[in-house]
C-alpha cells in the first residue's frame, strides 16, 4: 500500500470508529481480518479504537472458500462473547456478517456489528461510501416501514424479471425489515459500509416467478444474463448458455442447499457506482438483490454453506398496491 493509500485508510478507519459505529471508552472491539485482507485496513481500525480509549482485538481467521463461507472459527466463536463491537474486513468470505453466533449475539442485542467483507480500499472511499449517511438511515427507516406495513412484494424488471413473495413479520433484531444504511451505534444495530439497502427474509414457502439477473453476483465471475424460475422459495429452473450458469450449476449440484431464496434487498444509495462490484451495485438507488442460500442472518432457520447476492437493475418495486419504484426511480417522498 502506499503512502497516500495509508493515509486514505486512516481517515477512514476514524470515521468508522467515531461516526459509524460510535465506540466509546472502555468498549471491547474485535476486528476479523483474512490473509487476503489489506493490513493496513485492519491496523488502522485498530489504532482508531486505540484512540478513543477502548481496546480492539484482531483477529485473524483462514480463507473460506464457498463451502464454509458463512464460518468463522470456533476460538472467533468465543471471543465474540465478550465484545461490544464486531467489524468484519475479511476479503475471501463474508463469515463475519453471515456466521450463525453472529446472528443470535445480535438478535440478543449483545453486540453491534459493521460488515466491510469482501471489498478492498477502493470500495470505502469512493460511489456509495460519499452518500450522506444520516440522510439514507432516514430513507431506510421509511421504506422499511412502508414494507413492514405490506403483505406482499412485487418485483420487475425490464430484462424480464417477474418475482413476489410473502412479507415476513417476524422481527429480527427489533426490525421486521432490517435496516442497512451504515449506522449501527446500540447494540443489536448491523450495518455495512459501504451501504444503503433494506432487506428481509421472503415468508417461508412464498416467492415465486422468474428472476433475470443482469447484475454482477457474489461468488460468480462474468456479467452474462441468466434466468431463475422460483416456485416455493426455491430456484427450480435455471436457463441460460454463459459461463455464470455453469457455474451456478456446478454449485447447485455441490450445495443443494443453495438453491433456497434467502433474501430479499433493495437498495437505497444515490452515489453507488455501476462497476461490476456486486457489494457497491447492490446498493444502488432502484436497484434489487436477491440472495441464495442461508437466511440464518435473517431470522430464518436455512442453514447453507453460502449466501450469495444477485444484482437486478433498475427494477420496478410494489409493496401491495403501493408502487415504490418505477425502472429504479423511487416514487415517494424522500422527505416526507
Amino acid at each position: 500500500m502506499n503512502r497516500q493509500r495509508i493515509i486514505d485508510a486512516i481517515a477512514l478507519a476514524q470515521r468508522i470508529v467515531r461516526h459509524h459505529l460510535a465506540v466509546q471508552p472502555g468498549e471491547n472491539v474485535l476486528i476479523v481480518a483474512d490473509p487476503e485482507t489489506e493490513t493496513d485496513i485492519y491496523l488502522a481500525l485498530a489504532g482508531s479504537v486505540q484512540a478513543v480509549g477502548a481496546e480492539y482485538t484482531v483477529a485473524l481467521m483462514p480463507t473460506r472458500g464457498q463451502e464454509r463461507a458463512t464460518r468463522l472459527t470456533r476460538p472467533i466463536e468465543r471471543a465474540l462473547e465478550e465484545v461490544d463491537v464486531l467489524i468484519g474486513v475479511t476479503r475471501a468470505s463474508g463469515a463475519p456478517t453471515y456466521a450463525p453466533r453472529v446472528a443470535e449475539l445480535l438478535a440478543q442485542r449483545r453486540i453491534r456489528a459493521l460488515s466491510m467483507v469482501m471489498r478492498d480500499l477502493d470500495n470505502y472511499l469512493k460511489g456509495a461510501a460519499t452518500a450522506d449517511y444520516e440522510a439514507l438511515e432516514a430513507l431506510g427507516q421509511r421504506v422499511a416501514q412502508l414494507w413492514s406495513q405490506a403483505e406482499e412484494i412485487r418485483i420487475q424488471t425490464r430484462a424480464g424479471t417477474d418475482f413476489r413473495a410473502g412479507v415476513t413479520k417476524e422481527p429480527v433484531m427489533g426490525q421486521v425489515v432490517i435496516v442497512e444504511c451504515g449506522l449501527a451505534r446500540e447494540p443489536g444495530r448491523e450495518a455495512a459500509f459501504s451501504d444503503g439497502e433494506v432487506s428481509q427474509r421472503p415468508r417461508t414457502g412464498t416467492s415465486q416467478g422468474v428472476l433475470v439477473v443482469d447484475g454482477p453476483v457474489a461468488g460468480l465471475k462474468g456479467m452474462d444474463p441468466f434466468i431463475l424460475e422460483v416456485e416455493a422459495g426455491r430456484v427450480v429452473r435455471l436457463e441460460g448458455g454463459g459461463h455464470r450458469v455453469r457455474q451456478l450449476e456446478a454449485v447447485f449440484r455441490s450445495l443443494p442447499c443453495a438453491r433456497h431464496i434467502a433474501e430479499v434487498g433493495i437498495g437505497l444509495n444515490p452515489n453507488a457506482l455501476r462497476n461490476g462490484d456486486f457489494e457497491e451495485e447492490k446498493k444502488a438507488l432502484g436497484n434489487v438483490h436477491v440472495a441464495l442460500g442461508s437466511d440464518l442472518f435473517y431470522g430464518g432457520t436455512h442453514e447453507c454453506g453460502l449466501h450469495w447476492d444477485m444484482v437486478l437493475y433498475d427494477a420496478s418495486v410494489w409493496l401491495d398496491d403501493l408502487l415504490l419504484f418505477k425502472d429504479g426511480k423511487l416514487m415517494i417522498d424522500e422527505t416526507a
